[in-house]
């Protein structure tokens, strides 16, 4: 498929997010349930709460995603100064989450084609810009995308037009010279569609849906390279 700009999804569809995720909150919990002598299922049980309640809180907002957050909400619920271990935790899985973050090697095979086809492409993506750009630095995507747009810099979150336009006006690009590509239905898929975006739909767990005109469905990068 040629196209002169792409627009991607970073988290579950560059890389597998569970695997880092997984390993870096059992890493963590693991720890707290160590200092604080409670038991592993009750302290994923507190970090269940804590995270739902920062999200209630902060709904549609990418401070809602910020794991400082989380883990400080986390140590309130047990009446534990947070100002003694949040950044502590925060630290813990970021620094576990990025050692085991892996690029999708169709991914990487896919970003040298278009890179050489001088493609623009820039990332969209709902989270705090900081850890983001730290994504991209462990991942080497620096070399093959020219912008980031992040809900904390615009201000809402996918699937807001916000994002989309903005990811437009940093490429200087009409959106049908442009292809969306990423892995959640509604954020990436019917975001990008409610703008004019052509889109690709990463479908990671092949769920079945109507697909709107100019919406392709792809399991992988690899036959995203053989359009």
């Amino acid at each position: 498929m040629k196209s002169e700009n792409y627009i991607l999804d970073l988290d579950n569809t560059l890389y597998d997010y569970k695997v880092p995720h997984n390993i870096a909150i059992k890493r963590v919990l693991s720890n707290f349930s160590d200092e604080f002598g409670i038991g592993i299922d009750k302290s994923e049980k507190i970090f269940r709460a804590a995270r739902k309640k920062t999200q209630e809180q902060l709904v549609n907002t990418a401070a809602s995603h910020n794991r400082l957050l989380y883990f400080q909400k986390m140590l309130e619920l047990n009446n534990i100064n947070s100002l003694d271990y949040a950044m502590k935790y925060y630290d813990i899985y970021w620094d576990t989450f990025l050692e085991n973050m892996k690029l999708f090697e169709d991914a990487r095979l896919f970003l040298e084609k278009i890179k050489t086809s001088g493609c623009g492409v820039c990332i969209l993506t709902d989270l705090t810009a900081h850890i983001q750009y730290r994504k991209i630095q462990k991942l080497g995507l620096s070399r093959f995308v020219d912008f980031m747009v992040t809900s904390e810099e615009v201000g809402v979150e996918k699937p807001n037009p916000k994002m989309f336009k903005i990811a437009l006006y940093k490429l200087n690009c009409d959106p049908k010279q442009t292809i969306m590509i990423g892995d959640n239905w509604e954020k990436d898929i019917i975001g990008a569609s409610a703008v004019g975006l052509k889109a690709i739909w990463m479908n990671h767990d092949k769920d079945s849906r109507e697909l709107p005109d100019g919406v392709i469905e792809v399991e992988n990068f690899e036959e995203i390279n053989q359009l």
